[in-house]
């Protein structure tokens, strides 16, 4: 049965589910916390170690982050197991520490041990993540500790549950827990399904954007390098990585709105007279009620309805100000701004790096807000001296 679990175990790690950007959870926690009640720390690592010292080494060496030296992935395996090693020992200790004997778990009181020990493993496990994380990209443990705490609770408080469930039922049957490891494989599988089809429906929209290339080239290229830069303003104002995904997937299709944009006016090589400026302002909110009612844009959509409101309010399409503005707008509106001024435009020659900066910093506190147009200019810096 050790044996079987091992496998059970190896094959949910191999396949992860990335529920954030950089962030997975693996259902084989259950089963470790399963075998911790069972058995204590000797039996989950028995069969704990061996899935995943194998699962990293196929994950890191063959599947993924192939761009990553040999020692690195090599630091990354052995970082891995270890931390296995110390979430089950802490778990198993506070399990009898707390009084904990195995299961069956027959009165209320019987549950306190399991729960505890679920809730050590929970936090050791996070917080070493967190720390590496912290030291790797040299963000504040707390916000890291703070941010997966909040943002995968559920998916961990299922896991602690299922593990829970898994230890009752071994009591009436050992093979009977192969019932739940068949229950926790159709959760992991149906998860995965739904989040590929999160990512392949903003890859759908991105693609929708390229089809805009065959209009409109300027266009297409624009979005992606907005796109880009905006990633960069977002990691320099520390947005925390859930707010700049939504921001970052605006920015990618913060024009999207010119699908529904005439060929005389998107295209017109001239400057826009007033008729025609008043067709190009509908593209924001053409883009909100493209992206609107899409659970996958939901914090998306205001994002591109208000890209064009300007910090002193002359902006559109409703004429927000300050604050007012949704900060990922803000965000996009700087990374928006500084790509046109140092792009060839039909009307205009690109402008040199100087003069954008001069330009961009005389919106600065105007049109655009101050203080991410500083962090653009921290961008700008770090890039020159690179």
């Amino acid at each position: 049965m050790v044996a079987a679990l091992s496998i059970s175990a190896l094959l949910t790690e191999i396949y992860q589910i990335e529920v954030l950007p950089q962030h997975s959870v693996s259902v084989s926690t259950a089963i470790y916390l399963n075998l911790v009640y069972i058995g204590g720390a000797p039996l989950a690592l028995v069969a704990g170690l061996p899935a995943i010292i194998l699962s990293e080494t196929i994950v890191r060496l063959f599947l993924v982050a192939k761009s990553d030296s040999l020692q690195l992935r090599f630091q990354k395996l052995i970082f891995n197991a270890a931390q296995l090693v110390i979430s089950v020992s802490v778990s198993s200790f506070v399990f009898r520490l707390a009084g904990g004997t195995g299961p069956p778990f027959l009165s209320p009181s019987d549950y306190l041990p399991p729960l505890l020990a679920f809730l050590a493993f929970i936090f050791v496990n996070i917080s070493l993540v967190s720390g590496m994380i912290s030291f790797a990209e040299g963000e504040n443990f707390f916000y890291q500790l703070k941010f997966n705490l909040r943002n995968l609770h559920l998916q961990f408080f299922s896991l602690g549950v299922i593990a829970i469930l898994m230890a009752t039922v071994y009591a009436t049957s050992p093979w009977n827990v192969f019932l739940v490891v068949a229950l926790l494989v159709v959760v992991n599988g149906s998860l995965r399904s739904y989040i590929n089809l999160r990512k392949q429906a903003k890859q759908t929209f991105e693609r929708i954007m390229d089809l805009l290339s065959k209009r409109d080239p300027y266009t297409h290229k624009h979005s992606e390098s907005v796109g880009g830069l905006t990633e960069e303003i977002a990691g320099e104002l520390k947005i925390s990585p859930e707010k700049k995904e939504d921001i970052v997937s605006a920015a990618r299709v913060h024009d999207i709105g010119k699908l529904g944009i005439p060929d005389s006016v998107l295209l017109k090589e001239s400057e826009l007279d007033e008729e025609d400026w008043e067709t190009m302002k509908e593209h924001p909110v053409l883009g909100a009620e493209i992206l609107g009612g899409l659970a996958i844009y939901k914090d998306a959509t205001d994002i591109v309805r208000h890209e064009h409101e300007r910090w002193d309010g002359s902006g559109y399409p409703d004429g927000l100000e300050k604050e007012d503005i949704p900060l990922g707008s803000r965000i996009v509106a700087v990374a928006d701004v500084w790509n046109a001024l140092r792009t060839e435009r039909p009307y205009r020659g690109q402008l040199s790096k100087d003069e954008a900066i001069e330009e961009i910093k005389e919106m600065s506190g105007v049109k655009l807000d101050p203080e991410v147009v500083d962090a653009l200019l921290s961008v700008v810096e770090s890039k020159a001296g690179k």
